[in-house]
């Protein structure tokens, strides 16, 4: 984990952070190297961005410096910013103000960047480590397999960083909506050949199944937006700091497991998650989970966040979330869901209002159906998009065109 500079110091350097109200700056780069620092962030095209070559430096003499507006960065993955330049420094700017800053230390271990090129290795198809050495300069060093030893130079693990971890250090809403909608595509997690029944027995023209998302690739990259889309929440200020994260069972099961890991990872904090069984458990120590898993945890008045696949009438999250708030007056800091399809509950009300109402909290979703339909609308014939639109106008809260 990189080194916190003492705030009182953050003010005593000079730093270019002018006119960014929310974002990161990265200063201290060596010269000529902000290039690649930019490149491994990756940032969104349309995101306000500013390369410095060769600013003047009382530390330095001369340093790069790269500044990216409304982005955040994976504070876990900050440190691989020190293998292209290790005497970077990361500003975390909230406010217009320097919110956090950190120094980067180059990391003694690096995973999933590299992939073995060793054909015996033990590590192909699985996951990936190498062991870093690090020389003066910098462009000497070298990364090892730990499975078999293969070695790797300075030059090509730069690349592989530069073409595998950009996806992974920069959070913006805007990019996690894309990377979920593709993921969902891709992978057969968003149906729209139409005739779907759902649990509220309504026929819809489309059908969001998480449950498709269930190979490696999807659980990385579902992990990554989940803990991203949480920590935005967080940064933001429309969650309170939680505890535990809750998963109604079934499929929320899998989404609160992996927040938590990606939060471990991507953000470094260390949360636990808990869900709950559709039926009371009859044997063994019932006093530990008889009716929610990881009940021996809460300790009562804690903070908790909901996270679950899709919200369309909200009544099941109700009762679900009821449970663990009636275990010693725990609170419910936000409910997190994938996909708002955005539809009227038997009352006339929003799920999502209902959802409010009930549990005296703010839901969030990650897509809402009007963003799915105006990213598929041009390639939807007539017919689905009739479909669609016929659908809202009778079950829908929202109305398409």
């Amino acid at each position: 984990m990189a080194d916190i500079i003492p705030e009182q110091r953050v003010d005593e350097e000079k730093i270019y952070v002018s006119k960014i109200e929310k974002g990161v700056v990265i200063d201290h780069i060596d010269p000529c190297k902000g290039l690649l620092v930019y490149k491994a962030l990756n940032p969104e095209p349309d995101a306000t961005s500013v390369i410095a070559k060769n600013v003047s430096s009382k530390r330095l003499g001369r340093k790069d410096l790269v500044k990216i507006e409304g982005e955040y960065l994976a504070s876990s993955q900050i440190d691989l910013i020190a293998l292209i330049s290790p005497r970077s420094t990361v500003n975390i700017i909230d406010g217009w103000r320097v919110k956090e800053k950190r120094r980067v230390k180059p990391p003694t271990e690096i995973t999933y960047i590299l992939d073995c090129k060793n054909p015996v290795c033990a590590s192909r198809g699985q996951m990936s480590a190498f062991r870093v050495n690090l020389k003066e300069p910098i462009e000497h060093s070298h990364l090892d397999c730990t499975y078999c030893g293969y070695r790797v130079f300075y030059n090509e693990a730069i690349e592989a960083i530069l073409n595998k971890a950009s996806s992974n250090l920069l959070f913006s809403r805007s990019r996690i909506k894309r990377e979920f909608l593709n993921l969902l595509l891709s992978k057969g997690g968003l149906r729209t050949e139409g005739g779907y029944v759902l649990k509220s027995k309504r026929v819809s023209p489309y059908f969001v199944n998480l449950g498709a998302l269930n190979d490696g690739e999807s659980l990385s990259r579902l992990r990554w937006i989940l803990a991203g889309y949480a920590w935005i929440l967080l940064n933001e200020g429309e969650i309170e700091d939680f505890d535990f994260i809750f998963g109604p069972a079934y499929k929320g099961i899998n989404l609160a497991a992996l927040t938590c890991e990606g939060f471990n990872e991507y953000v470094g904090l260390n949360k636990r998650y808990i869900y709950d069984r559709k039926e009371i458990k009859t044997y063994g120590d019932t006093s530990m989970d008889m009716s929610i898993v990881g009940a021996e945890y809460l300790k009562g008045g804690q903070k908790i966040l909901v996270v679950d696949d899709t919200i369309t009438t909200g009544f099941t999250k109700v009762e679900s979330v009821k449970k663990i708030i009636e275990m010693g007056e725990n609170k419910v800091v936000g409910v997190l869901v994938c996909v708002d399809r955005q539809e009227l509950s038997e009352d006339g009300s929003t799920a999502t209002e209902k959802l409010e109402r009930a549990l005296n909290v703010k839901v969030f979703s990650i897509l809402t159906a009007r963003e799915i339909f105006e990213s598929l609308k041009p390639r939807l014939d007539a017919t689905k998009k009739n479909e669609w639109i016929e659908y809202y106008e009778k079950y829908g809260a929202i109305k398409l065109h």
